[in-house]
């Protein structure tokens, strides 16, 4: 066990933020600062304190909620928040975002891989290796704007295209229909891309057109963009550089 700033016992997981946050004058005072506000997130806060401690967390957990009661409010009604932090807090950090920004507003848990590898032998020695961050996203109101992501097909998914009537349309691949309405067909067969099955009790099918699927949709799990190693050609001197591609 460690010691918190006031001498007691604290969890282990605060000694992940003794060399960078210590509960200071500072600290106390953007405490008393939060506490004033006399709302859901003084009240939020003060738990806080009284379950966390005087400790690094603390002084961590009022930085960052001070920082992000003032994002929320420059922020628009159609922005967007994306937190990026580690498992060691983001659970705190998820409770202050709901205070702040609504709980309704909470639209994903991302889990970035950042690593692909499983650490040393002592340190999976009694738990799963570590190699994953958090990203957070919120948003402002329900009226924020979001973009669909999407990454490219693999190799072998892209071989499945391989018919060409030489039309000028490019490869497509055939795909069952399987639900469908009469509109959807007449709209198939308007585009010619309807094929009539060759046997009755047959499903339909249709031509799915290589130039037309924008890629694969992005979903929670984020790997394949590993941490800046020290060799990187995008390394500078920053303690907690990202990668473009991740932001």
């Amino acid at each position: 066990m460690f010691k918190d700033e006031s001498g007691k016992e604290a969890d282990a997981q605060i000694t992940a933020f003794e060399d960078t946050w210590h509960w200071t004058a500072s600290a106390e005072e953007t405490y008393h600062e939060l506490i004033m506000r006399a709302d859901e997130v003084s009240q939020m806060i003060e738990a806080f304190r009284g379950f966390v401690g005087t400790n690094q967390m603390m002084a961590y957990l009022v930085m960052m909620a001070a920082r992000l009661v003032e994002l929320h409010r420059v922020l628009k009604n159609t922005g967007s928040l994306y937190l990026h932090c580690d498992p060691t807090a983001s659970h705190y950090l998820k409770i202050l975002l709901d205070t702040i920004f609504g709980a309704l507003n909470f639209k994903n848990e991302i889990i970035w891989k950042r690593t692909s590898s499983t650490g040393s032998s002592k340190s999976i020695a009694n738990k799963f290796p570590q190699n994953h961050d958090v990203i957070l996203l919120y948003g402002k109101t329900a009226q924020y704007l979001y973009k669909r992501q999407y990454v490219p097909y693999s190799e072998e998914y892209l071989k499945r295209f391989r018919y060409d009537d030489k039309d000028g349309r490019g490869f497509y691949r055939i795909d069952n229909l399987n639900t469908y309405s009469q509109e959807t067909l007449e709209r198939l067969k308007a585009e010619n891309k309807l094929i009539y099955p060759k046997r009755a009790g047959a499903n339909y099918g249709y031509k799915r057109y290589l130039n037309e699927i924008k890629g694969v949709v992005v979903v929670v799990v984020w790997d394949g963009i590993f941490r800046i190693i020290s060799e990187a050609h995008e390394r500078v001197v920053y303690a907690t550089q990202r990668h473009v591609a991740l932001l």
